[in-house]
């Protein structure tokens, strides 16, 4: 609290702590993610144009979502990472709230809150991280006691998922669950206790396509797309506009604004489908700079855990780049045919408000780890 006092009180002091905080970290981070999000408004404002009346509507809308989250990534890369205390049960209890709140007064996966909607399940994947890699950064692993450790901390992780799968929002919910087993696997948990939360997720996996259609038409889509007797016509309308623009793409694309299937044959084109756009207007170079893009911040926030000063750090940066570079690439996996589509977008390029400010706010964190980390002479 201090720290924000100052803050406020002194600019200067607020500015001579990024420049440090930014001096000690690695400065590739901050390029990389402002280079990709730089690609989203490109995106979004090329899309939003054929979604609205006023062209520049989501482009106004992204453009703010850009400063809270940049002024996010600030504030969290300037804060020590070990004061954030995690253990308190705070933002868990926040977090259920909001998804509670979603099930009962919300509108699908979201909140209204009058100027924006919130999607609380986005928070959520961020919370997992920061609680598992808590926990666990201070247990013995050769003592984890199954009854009065693994199932409390499972209890938690999961519950989140539960409330997100209510909503339902199967997509967010998948993630979550693997970011979740990702870290149970990272910090050393026992293989044999994490049997007793999946089980009980196999007959709801295979419950869910019967109950839902549309999840069973998805999964037949992708079954129609890998047949190698398939015609284009058997595609379903999202996936063969995506296939579409892709192929309309070719090395350098038809030029910026000239896309042709985002104006009527591509579904959620600014949200889930933004990358194949932006692979039809810049062709196979831009699709390709994305992917190096996600690459590379991979590499840097291992980097980053690697040099970390403590296991808490160390596992929180590797939740967060997996997080990050993980969705990145699923999303790019679906726009390819490679998985069934799941409704995901891909960070900090995609449009929405939530996942570009806790996105953003998560970077943050990840340049305090690197600002910190150990320093090799």
């Amino acid at each position: 609290m201090q720290f924000f006092v100052s803050c406020l009180l002194s600019p200067i002091y607020f500015l001579q702590s990024t420049i440090t905080v930014f001096k000690r970290s690695n400065p590739l981070i901050p390029i990389i993610v402002l280079t990709l999000t730089g690609l989203g408004l490109l995106g979004v404002f090329t899309t939003g144009r054929h979604l609205n009346g006023n062209p520049y509507y989501f482009m106004s809308r992204q453009l703010t979502f850009v400063v809270i989250g940049v002024f996010a990534l600030l504030v969290l890369a300037l804060v020590d990472y070990t004061r954030f205390l995690f253990e308190r049960k705070s933002p868990y209890f926040i977090t259920v709230a909001f998804l509670i709140a979603v099930i009962f007064f919300g509108n699908g996966r979201w909140i209204n809150l009058q100027y924006f909607n919130m999607q609380p399940s986005e928070l959520g994947k961020l919370v997992i991280i920061m609680y598992v890699s808590y926990v666990m950064a201070f247990v013995r692993f050769e003592k984890l006691s199954f009854k009065s450790q693994s199932l409390p901390i499972m209890a938690v992780t999961f519950s989140l998922v539960a409330f997100t799968l209510l909503q339902p929002d199967f997509g967010t919910a998948l993630i979550m669950m693997v970011i979740a087993l990702y870290m149970f696997v990272l910090t050393g948990f026992p293989v044999k206790h994490l049997l007793v939360p999946i089980i009980p997720f196999i007959p709801l996996a295979l419950i869910v396509p019967f109950r839902y259609p549309y999840v069973m038409r998805r999964y037949l889509n992708f079954v129609a797309n890998i047949s190698p007797w398939r015609s284009p016509e058997s595609l379903s309308f999202h996936d063969y506009g995506m296939r579409m623009a892709m192929g309309n793409g070719g090395i350098s694309g038809l030029g910026f604004g000239n896309g042709i299937v985002k104006r009527s044959f591509l579904p959620a084109s600014h949200t889930d489908s933004i990358f194949t756009v932006l692979v039809e207007e810049g062709g196979f170079l831009l699709g390709a700079l994305i992917i190096v893009l996600f690459l590379a911040l991979f590499i840097l926030g291992e980097s980053t855990a690697r040099d970390a000063k403590d296991r808490f750090g160390a596992y929180l940066a590797r939740g967060i780049t997996f997080y990050l570079t993980g969705q990145a690439f699923l999303n790019i996996c679906i726009c390819l045919g490679l998985l069934p589509n799941t409704g995901i977008t891909i960070p900090f390029v995609s449009y929405g408000g939530s996942s570009l400010i806790v996105s953003m706010a998560a970077v943050g964190i990840l340049i305090n780890i690197s600002s910190q980390r150990r320093m090799i002479i």
